[in-house]
């Protein structure tokens, strides 16, 4: 037995009980303010982890490089400003990241260059104004982005035309879309990209074009 320790929204700590086989742990709905992930690491087989729907300001996912089993973490619907997730880099199976309602201002999406599996990245309603895709383009894998709810004032989609299969591809209405990358035949495009082409929202830009 491993014991996750926490702190909740009215000042009261608690431990976790938790079996070190389990593939799953659901920590959502707890109140939870603080929470110490490094028990974690004993969790050899751990393929989800959601702690969505809490009140965490901050988290501390260094546990992550001992979990590469890792498909899905969830931590929508939380306080979170700012987030580290370098360390997603050693979650090779990682399919699904929901980092949805939440408060952040930024975040740096290049460890995700390395999950290759990845399939769902979903950052609606955040504060973001600047996004950096460029390290999704090797998540040829990817299905769904969901950007609704940020402040995007413009967003190079330049590297999800190597996504194949991406076929949600939610974004304000306001944001300025661009990209290097020309639109090839249609039927090998992301289906995602295909509509917005169409659509004429995105501006292909050439090295003797300058920003609006």
């Amino acid at each position: 037995m491993i014991y996750i320790k926490i702190t909740l929204a009215d000042g009261t700590s608690e431990s976790i009980p938790l079996t070190p086989e389990e593939a799953a742990v659901n920590l959502s709905n707890r109140s939870i303010m603080a929470i110490n992930l490094g028990p974690l690491e004993r969790m050899e087989n751990l393929e989800e982890l959601d702690l969505s729907n809490n009140s965490l300001m901050t988290l501390d996912l260094t546990v992550l490089a001992f979990c590469a089993p890792l498909r899905r973490l969830k931590l929508d619907s939380n306080h979170l400003r700012v987030i580290d997730i370098s360390l997603l880099k050693y979650c090779n199976n990682l399919e699904q990241l929901d980092l949805s309602q939440n408060e952040l201002i930024r975040i740096d999406l290049e460890p995700l260059a390395e999950c290759l599996n990845l399939k769902a990245l979903d950052l609606h309603n955040n504060r973001l104004m600047a996004l950096e895709l460029a390290s999704l383009s090797r998540c040829l894998r990817l299905e769904e982005v969901n950007l609704l709810g940020n402040k995007l004032m413009r967003l190079d989609l330049s590297a999800l035309f190597s996504c194949a299969s991406l076929h949600t591809l939610s974004i304000p209405d306001e944001t300025k879309l661009v990209s290097w990358t020309l639109p090839g035949v249609e039927i090998l495009n992301p289906p995602a990209l295909n509509a917005l082409v169409q659509q004429g929202r995105i501006e292909f830009l050439s090295s003797q074009s300058t920003d609006a």
